[in-house]
C-alpha cells in the first residue's frame, strides 16, 4: 500500500512540476516528459543529454539550450 502511494504521490509530483516547463509546451498527454522519461528509461542528467542532442528527434530540440535541459533535469530529480 505504501509503495502504490508513494509512486501516485511521485507521479503528481514530477507532472505538476513538469507542467511549469517550457517543454510542456508541447508534452502533453501521452507525450508527457514523465512518460517518455519512463518508456526511455531517462534516469540522468547524461540520458536526457543523449536523447536531446543525438537523438532520432534532436532536430525539434536544437533550440532548447544546455540550461533548460539543466533545469529539466533539476525539476525532473535526475541523477
Amino acid at each position: 500500500m505504501h509503495l502504490v502511494f508513494t509512486i501516485l504521490l511521485l507521479v503528481f509530483l514530477i507532472y505538476g512540476i513538469a507542467e511549469a516547463m517550457k517543454c510542456n509546451k508541447c508534452h502533453k498527454e501521452d507525450k508527457s516528459l514523465d512518460k517518455i522519461f519512463q518508456q526511455k528509461a531517462i534516469n540522468t542528467r547524461e540520458d536526457l543529454f543523449n536523447i536531446l542532442r543525438k537523438g532520432l528527434k534532436a532536430r525539434i530540440h536544437q533550440h532548447i539550450t544546455d540550461e533548460e535541459i539543466d533545469e529539466a533535469v533539476k525539476q525532473m530529480n535526475l541523477e
